[in-house]
């Protein structure tokens, strides 16, 4: 069974192969972020964002749109988990968020975080010869020194006291983190709008997260014994192959599907047509540390910073045991987007969030959706991204 199963993606790569030859492939197909902004005519400033521990993070910028020669009210967005700032654009003007946000007036900042493809610096560690230490990266490091670092520097750039925030994934887990952590950041925070938002993790139903859930010493103890922190780094090869495999009319396109479908569960709205865009920037790096702090949450029950061990807890908390993130801190203003159809963000973990936080102020359930709609649906514009906006007109006047 086996055996055939191999051969029969092999004869398809072959016919997909010659296949592709004559298929006209998506027109932003091996682009990046920066260069999808510059070609549909947006105005883009690349910054560096330097943090407190010495990362140096790469944000890509459309300060207004097209027709407005002078932005409003900045809004940052955070991808999630492998993910980057293309993730907001993918779609297109007119469809993909940073888009419609630059084109309504607003001063658009898309997120890249440490570790990932466009922040691979620091001022002192080498990538490649300090890798231990430079991947040494949870959500905490994220919201507690990235988001920080972030969010003063916008405020600072643009002279606004507060700026709208939205998150996806791990976007919104980082953000938990730093407004559970530091709540005098809560009064920078115009409005958080969280898509599918992940605090706690104990009703994750995602294959990989099971596996490490059960092996979860054990891939400590691999990882750490071969050297492995990096985790689905940014690959050229990956836009080869969705341009070849996943196209439009090409028979392994299912295959693609099937991919998308394992890492944010089954749904009937992915735009299939911009797979071989999304596979040109995604995945674009994170760290096995990541997966493992939502591991133990799950484990735990509880929402609290990464745990190292009783000796080394000791030295970076002072105290043996991680300590606790109190949701009830975050006086901000949230809104939660989540789906029955996500197995990583769930319905149940997302209530039991909401339970926590004391100042929501919308509570969306997508019917329909998985944990990728919220980027590449058919139908994000209409269904979601329009009731955001009208949202963050609400709040702007």
């Amino acid at each position: 069974m086996v055996v055939k199963l191999v051969l029969l993606l092999v004869s398809s790569l072959c016919a997909s192969s010659a296949l592709s030859h004559t298929k006209q492939k998506h027109p932003d197909v091996g682009l990046n972020a920066k260069q999808v902004i510059q070609k549909y005519g947006y105005p883009l400033e690349v910054h560096f964002i330097e943090t407190e521990d010495g990362y140096i993070l790469e944000y890509h910028r459309i300060p207004h749109g097209k027709n407005n020669a002078v932005g409003g009210h900045p809004v940052l967005l955070m991808p999630g988990l492998l993910s980057n700032s293309a993730d907001f654009l993918t779609l297109g003007p007119g469809l993909s968020l940073g888009y419609i946000l630059a084109d309504e007036g607003y001063d658009v900042w898309l997120a890249n975080y440490r570790g990932s493809r466009w922040s691979k610096k620091h001022k002192t560690l080498d990538v490649v010869v300090n890798k231990k230490e430079f991947f040494d990266i949870s959500f905490q490091e994220i919201g507690l020194y990235d988001i920080t670092a972030s969010i003063d520097y916008i405020l600072n750039t643009t002279g606004y006291k507060k700026l709208f925030y939205i998150g996806h994934s791990q976007g919104t887990t980082c953000m938990f983190a730093l407004l559970a952590a530091k709540p005098e950041y809560n009064d920078k925070i115009v409005l958080m709008t969280a898509l599918a938002p992940i605090a706690y993790t104990t009703h994750v139903n995602y294959l990989m997260f099971l596996f490490t859930k059960h092996f979860l010493t054990e891939m400590q103890q691999f990882s750490e014994a071969h050297g492995i922190y990096e985790f689905f780094p940014y690959s050229p090869l990956l836009t080869e192959l969705g341009q070849i495999l996943c196209n439009d009319d090409v028979g392994t396109q299912p295959l693609c599907e099937a991919m998308f479908y394992f890492f944010g569960g089954y749904s009937s709205n992915l735009n299939k047509t911009v797979i071989p865009v999304i596979l040109s920037n995604t995945p674009s790096g994170c760290t096995l540390r990541m997966m493992y702090h939502l591991v133990q949450i799950a484990l735990s029950g509880q929402f609290q910073m990464y745990d190292f061990g009783e000796q080394e807890n000791l030295i970076r908390y002072g105290q043996v045991s991680p300590p606790k993130l109190d949701l009830t801190q975050i006086t901000a203003p949230v809104e939660l987007y989540y789906a029955d159809q996500d197995p990583v963000s769930t319905v149940k973990d997302v209530e039991l969030l909401a339970a926590d936080l004391p100042n929501i102020v919308k509570k969306q359930f997508m019917n329909g959706y998985n944990h990728l709609d919220y980027l590449w649906s058919l139908n994000v514009e209409s269904v979601l991204y329009s009731h955001i906006i009208q949202s963050i007109k609400n709040y702007s006047t």
